[in-house]
């Protein structure tokens, strides 16, 4: 028997339904970290405006207790990016993605790093890092004193890739503009054995970024030959099919909404993984919009309207006050432009802690 076909509007509703982006869920922070398996966390506000869109009465203090008390961590994991795990995730994840991360190294770094004796330098950044935690500024400047010859670059790159390297408060929290502070993860912990295997990642992805094919997942952790472990699994999953035919999988009891469910304006950060986390993302972006309202992604957040990516968005402070620039993709009438409208003063709320700012609307 062919699998059933999930249009890409069931698909969308399901994916919304899993990320907490049809509802605000009422869930523990940790609990909502661990099951999103980590958000991307390049930009220090990242995970905060992503829980905020997602978790009711989010506070921006309740999150930072979290990383202060150590629950949280911040370092490098999935396809060689920051993102913010709990401890046994950190630990779990880096263990699987680590031949990821050799590879990125040896992709982008090895050259440049030249022919240095790369155990040296590794040993020699981890004596600087056990003296206290330091800048990656402070660490590349403490290893081009010993190594002059390789690229500094290279091997700063070098030690985060081969040990897990911590930012630590009081950098990466609300409100801080500082250069992040590194240390590795035994200085900061006591570190947890790995106890994550690769089938129960696969497990763990469809529950919060299912119905997904085999593709879909290997670009959102950067693992590669994961057929073998959906394989392994597949008396666990259900199957069906998109609209082009892709086989896709999810667990048997996991949210499928009806297509017309009503879907929220939501704010996410840049980088959210409910974009980034598939090979084809036209459940949540069409692709024609991808250039249009996430061209310079970098330093544009994106909007859901409908539950899709509609508009994008930037936020400026200065002395005079903040602005919350928004860029919508076509023009909104009716219910769609009132619920942008409530949704961008409630976050610009949140963006100031309650002191309001302007908004400027402009098309894309």
């Amino acid at each position: 028997m062919s699998a059933p076909v999930l249009t890409r509007r069931q698909l969308n509703r399901a994916t919304l339904a899993r990320q907490m982006l049809l509802e605000r869920a009422d869930r523990p922070i940790a609990e909502t970290i661990a099951f999103l398996l980590g958000p991307q966390a390049q930009i220090s506000e990242g995970p905060y405006q992503a829980l905020w869109s997602r978790l009711r009465g989010f506070r921006h203090q309740e999150l930072t207790r979290l990383i202060e008390d150590k629950t949280l961590l911040r370092a490098t994991s999935m396809r060689g990016t920051l993102h913010l795990h709990t401890v046994p995730d950190m630990v779990g994840i880096r263990k699987l993605v680590q031949p990821v991360l050799d590879r990125m190294w040896q992709s982008n770094f090895a050259k440049r790093f030249g022919d240095g004796n790369r155990p040296a330098v590794i040993r020699a950044g981890r004596r600087l890092l056990d003296k206290g935690p330091m800048t990656a500024n402070a660490l590349r400047k403490g290893l081009v004193k010993r190594f002059p010859e390789p690229d500094p670059l290279s091997m700063t790159v070098l030690l985060q890739v081969s040990d897990i390297l911590v930012q630590i408060p009081p950098t990466r929290i609300w409100g801080s503009g500082h250069a992040p502070i590194l240390t590795r993860i035994g200085n900061w912990i006591e570190p947890p054995k790995p106890a994550i295997t690769r089938r129960e990642l696969v497990l763990r992805y469809l529950a919060a970024f299912g119905p997904a094919s085999v593709a879909d997942m290997q670009t959102w952790c950067g693992l590669t030959k994961l057929d073998a472990d959906f394989a392994a699994v597949r008396n666990q999953l259900i199957t069906f099919a998109d609209e082009t035919g892709r086989t896709l999988y999810d667990l048997p009891d996991a949210p499928r909404p009806p297509a017309d469910t009503a879907a929220p304006v939501r704010f996410l950060p840049v980088y959210d993984n409910v974009i980034l986390g598939y090979a084809d993302r036209s459940r949540i972006i069409d692709a024609a919009d991808v250039g249009r309202l996430l061209q310079g992604e970098t330093n544009r957040g994106s909007v859901l309207i409908d539950g899709m990516v509609g508009a994008s968005w930037g936020f400026s402070r200065t002395k005079a006050g903040a602005t919350l620039d928004i860029r919508v993709g076509s023009p909104l009438v009716g219910r769609d432009k009132a619920a942008l409208e409530a949704e961008a003063e409630a976050f610009v709320g949140f963006m100031t802690d309650g002191k309001g700012g302007e908004i400027k609307y402009a098309p894309q």
